[in-house]
């Protein structure tokens, strides 16, 4: 009897240091420099709008993304994956300097593509609001497929965000809110 106690113990004790020992999957604010190389190489090797299906873009998407009524979760690993993917299709070289900047941001930015009655879109984690800090509408006038859809910039400052906590993304509208639920510890 003694044995069979000592020995569930070991191993509950097992599975709980097995459990709490994971690396984190939260949100990245300092990568180190051969995960920055290694995403720079995941961009090359997956230009244009192939980024969007790799694994670690695919968790930063939320509803329709890239076309309307969606969006994406720019972390600075993300956003890193995205721009060397999108330098690549236009055969452009990505510069070691442009990855430094990007990961000297202090911002979480999330682009949405939406209707033109968007006015605001704020972050909600448990019973905190995060408001944005800037919300841009670059001009995307030239004609595309999606050339209907209004494009927005929102920017949240990441002292201010629970990095490893399950967040509503509220896209608020003159005819009727859109909500959107995401698990930032999912998201590098």
């Amino acid at each position: 009897m003694k044995k069979t106690i000592s020995c569930s113990m070991f191993l509950l004790a097992l599975m709980m240091c097995i459990v709490f020992s994971a690396v984190s999957h939260a949100i990245e604010l300092n990568p180190i420099s051969e995960r920055i190389e290694e995403t720079i190489k995941l961009g090359e090797r997956n230009p244009g709008k192939k980024i969007f299906d790799t694994d670690l873009v695919k968790s930063a998407i939320f509803g329709n993304w890239p076309n309307y009524g969606g969006g994406l979760i720019k972390t600075k690993l993300v956003d890193l994956a995205v721009m060397a993917a999108m330098k690549r299709k236009a055969r452009k070289n990505f510069k070691e300097e442009d990855a430094h900047a990007m990961m000297g941001s202090d911002v979480l930015t999330i682009s949405y593509r939406g209707g033109e009655d968007v006015f605001k879109i704020q972050l909600n984690q448990g019973s905190r609001v995060i408001e944005s800090v800037r919300m841009l509408r670059p001009d995307m006038s030239k004609e595309s497929a999606n050339g209907h859809a209004a494009f927005y910039s929102v920017s949240f400052p990441y002292a201010k965000l629970d990095l490893e906590e399950r967040t509503t993304i509220l896209v608020l509208k003159d005819f009727g809110d859109e909500k959107y639920e995401v698990d930032f510890s999912r998201i590098k």
